[in-house]
């Protein structure tokens, strides 16, 4: 059983609050112990001011006590890379992996089209992700100017440490791959989530992924053009599986340390992917 533990939320944001209009600048959050909490309010806020999209003049960080018995403990999913030459050939090669999960052409093309936008408006990003019925596309969430925020997911210390070892092996060190891993982790593991679709918003960053709990978190080294500020994430839904409500507060409140690791593998080949995956149940 777990000690109490506090959840510590940043978002940071310039010209006012998000929910004021404010444009999204940077956002963290970890789950530590009591003694932890002055050093990571510190680093928390540094991160906010020196952010690649400017600096905020809004900048918001929560304390939250979790308690014990609240808190799930889980395994990573296993990490893998799929190499593409170009932000094109890594959407082509992230929409198989999806076809993979069983899910239909035009609800991925749907999830796709939603986070690339309108190209005649300007590139904001999305507030939140993107709750859709895996079955024909709809939007689902409360409030589409919000979407959903998954949160209050961290590793357990040591399991962070062994987990930065790992994928220092294969040149993923970064918070990008460590947070992004985090997060799909918890997602993967809510009711009637058939699997998730992200890139990241930040202009220097090409890579993102798709995930699912029965095959892994799966990188592609581009999804989308350097310099470009769109990104977002789409949850894939399943409604026989589960209820909106359920899978939203779940998502949004139930605290996920992740305590156990998945494996790590090298870059691979869309084939040699597809070969590795084989006999994994219920891909």
């Amino acid at each position: 059983m777990y000690q109490n533990l506090y959840s510590i939320r940043m978002r940071a944001a310039r010209g006012g609050p998000h929910e004021r209009g404010g444009r999204h600048i940077s956002g963290a959050e970890r789950i530590v112990s009591e003694a932890e909490i002055p050093n990571i309010m510190n680093k928390l806020f540094f991160r906010a001011q020196k952010h690649e999209l400017g600096r905020p003049d809004f900048i918001n960080i929560n304390i939250e006590l979790l308690p014990a018995k609240d808190i799930q403990t889980v395994t990573s999913l296993p990490v893998y890379t799929i190499r593409s030459g170009d932000h094109r050939e890594g959407r082509e090669l992230a929409k198989k992996v999806l076809q993979l999960f069983g899910i239909q052409h035009h609800v991925i093309e749907q999830g796709f089209n939603l986070l690339l936008g309108d190209p005649s408006e300007n590139e904001t990003g999305m507030r939140g992700a993107i709750l859709m019925d895996v079955n024909t596309g709809h939007r689902l969430e409360p409030d589409p100017n919000r979407g959903i925020r998954a949160s209050r997911m961290d590793y357990d210390p040591e399991t962070k440490k062994t987990l930065s070892q790992k994928l220092e092996e294969f040149g993923l060190n970064n918070n990008h791959v460590r947070e992004a891993l985090c997060l799909a982790t918890k997602v993967a593991h809510m009711p009637g989530i058939a699997a998730e679709l992200c890139w990241s918003d930040d202009p220097g960053y090409t890579a993102g992924y798709v995930a699912a709990a029965n095959l892994g978190y799966i990188r592609f080294n581009h999804l989308k053009e350097k310099g470009s500020r769109r990104g977002g994430r789409v949850f894939f839904f399943d409604p026989a599986l589960g209820t909106r409500e359920e899978v939203i507060k779940k998502l949004e409140q139930e605290p996920y340390v992740i305590t156990k690791l998945g494996p790590v593998y090298g870059e691979l080949t869309f084939d040699e992917f597809k070969k590795l995956i084989e006999g994994i149940p219920g891909k």
